[in-house]
């Protein structure tokens, strides 16, 4: 039995990452984090559209309002995570004796 390696989700998780052939360009941490911020407020921008959509009645597909709607609510659970957890971090650092 074969087992394929994780090369194709590598690739999808580094999205953010530009890379090529000869000299490989790498985005910085912050970089990543502002673009991710801007993503997520560009979903929330959204999903406040399409519950006013919802609200005013102009309904052309139901399914893809609520697809938004979900969408950013899961891209904000994240974020807030991602904050959490480099709180944590930072925390667990300055407990740290020297």
């Amino acid at each position: 039995m074969k087992i394929n390696g994780l090369g194709s989700i590598k690739g999808s998780l580094l999205s953010g990452v530009s890379e090529t052939s000869s000299n490989r360009s790498k985005t910085s941490f912050t970089e990543l984090l502002e673009d991710f911020i801007k993503d997520v407020n560009n979903d929330l921008n959204a999903a406040s559209q399409a519950e006013e959509k919802i609200m005013n009645g102009n309904v052309e597909n139901f399914e893809e309002l609520l697809y938004t709607i979900s969408k950013s609510e899961i891209s904000l659970r994240l974020l807030v995570e991602i904050r959490n957890k480099a709180l944590e971090s930072y925390q667990e650092i300055m407990r740290m004796q020297v």
